[in-house]
């Protein structure tokens, strides 16, 4: 019988739901993102598309530079 892996028993990361519209209503490009919060494009990309899981300090550095109530990204 084959064992689960750790990540099929944790589950599948959640990434930030909507990082994506808030950046696109903000009309910012993920370049854009990145220069102005210093993450790495691709790990803005990770963000949005669910691949990892977000560190606090990235939500609240998004957030900050969104505008937005950290609530508001994870929500």
């Amino acid at each position: 019988m084959k064992q689960a892996t750790i990540r099929e028993k944790v589950g599948k990361p959640h990434g930030i739901p909507n990082l994506r519209l808030l950046r696109q209503r903000k009309g910012l490009s993920l370049g854009q993102l990145a220069e102005m919060t210093g993450l790495r494009r691709d790990t803005i990309t990770h963000l949005e598309n669910g691949h990892v899981d977000p560190q606090p300090y990235h939500v609240r550095l998004l957030a900050r530079v969104l505008g937005v109530p950290t609530l508001d990204l994870v929500s």
